[in-house]
């Protein structure tokens, strides 16, 4: 009776083994924060109706955006190119292919494409329905 269990247990942990190596997908972390990049804290979101958007945006080589805010909450994901961030108190980031960004939220900044190929960003905001994605100056 005693190997029974043990063939039984050996079964099990063979079979669940077996099981686990089956799954083969991989996550990695982009980004986890409590902080926009300047390092400014996010304020407890009030948030009634909330409205989730996904923009891609492109970029050209040399193109700059204009100087504007984002009075919502966003990330953006920098899927190919070199994009430069810059505040209008001249604070900058540089973000190149597969990095991140948790962007400022109430500060006046822009960015710019300091690459030799177009900027693809993939850029998620969360925020009240009905808010501009985006203020310009």
């Amino acid at each position: 009776m005693n190997k029974i269990i043990k063939l039984a247990v050996m079964f099990f942990v063979i079979m669940l083994c077996t099981t686990v190596s089956a799954y083969t997908a991989e996550k990695d972390v982009l980004l986890k924060t409590t902080a926009t990049w300047d390092n400014t804290e996010y304020k407890k979101l009030k948030i009634k109706k909330p409205e989730v958007t996904v923009l891609k945006i492109i970029i050209n080589v040399n193109e700059e955006l204009p100087m504007h805010r984002h009075d919502l909450v966003n990330i953006a994901y920098v899927k190919k190119g070199t994009l430069t961030v810059i505040t209008d108190d001249h604070k900058q980031i540089t973000l190149h292919e597969g990095e991140t960004l948790p962007e400022l939220v109430g500060k006046y900044h822009y960015g710019k494409n300091t690459g030799n190929e177009p900027v693809e960003l993939i850029v998620f905001y969360i925020g009240e329905k009905g808010t501009p994605l985006s203020v310009n100056k």
